[in-house]
């Protein structure tokens, strides 16, 4: 059975110019939702964006249930594989409109925003209290990573990409954060690959994978 996403090799060095890994691949299988570990400073988080194409790479192969992208395909690759990312920005203007602006951009025109879904989840994370008027400068830094991951689901990508997805957030909030990403994982046709700094989280991932210096491996 083919894996739901591979790619690869990256390689990355720090600003320094020390090596953080080299000629690194990554496969991760459809219904499975897989963590990224690796000590501080390793680069877990410029291989989440070499991954997803928003770090200039040379060489590297990326396919999606079987379909290959190439270079000029890095856009529609991102509308499939999705990344939440640690700082989780979000535009200037309001709740709602950020929940919004994927749907509303080239790639996301197939798509049809499901208001139901949304209401659900901001309700699941706690934010259902938040008004979708209210300004996204008010916005707490928890609720900001809440926000991006909730626009994230929204978005449903076959894989999404969190990093650091649960910075900032109450023990029950991130469970229940959590239990979403797994959950989604575990649909038919998805997957999820995560960075996490709650290792009692983080265990109940399905895979943990290691940053090693050749490839990306670990138990299952």
């Amino acid at each position: 059975m083919l894996p739901l996403l591979t790619a690869g090799p990256f390689s990355a060095r720090d600003a320094e110019g020390r090596g953080l890994f080299d000629e690194v691949s990554i496969e991760l299988a459809e219904g499975e939702l897989a963590l990224l570990d690796g000590p501080s400073g390793s680069g877990k988080s410029t291989l989440l964006r070499q991954l997803v194409g928003m770090v200039a790479t040379t060489g590297v192969v990326r396919e999606l249930a079987g379909e290959a992208f190439s270079p000029l395909d890095l856009p529609r690759w991102r509308s499939r594989v999705t990344l939440v990312a640690q700082d989780a920005p979000m535009l200037q203007g309001s709740v709602g409109e950020n929940l919004e602006f994927p749907f509303l951009q080239g790639c996301g025109s197939d798509r049809t925003e499901d208001r139901e879904r949304r209401r659900t989840l901001l309700e699941k994370v706690g934010l259902g209290t938040i008004p979708e008027g209210r300004d996204i400068g008010t916005l707490s830094g928890g609720e900001r990573h809440r926000l991006a991951l909730v626009r994230g689901l929204m978005w449903n990508p076959p894989v999404l990409i969190a990093d650091e997805p649960l910075s900032g957030l109450d023990e029950d909030v991130a469970e229940a954060c959590f239990q979403l990403l797994l959950d989604f994982a575990h649909r038919s046709g998805h997957g999820v690959l995560c960075v996490l700094h709650d290792r009692s989280i983080g265990a109940r991932a399905d895979r943990i994978l290691g940053l090693g210096s050749n490839m990306i491996e670990g138990p299952s």
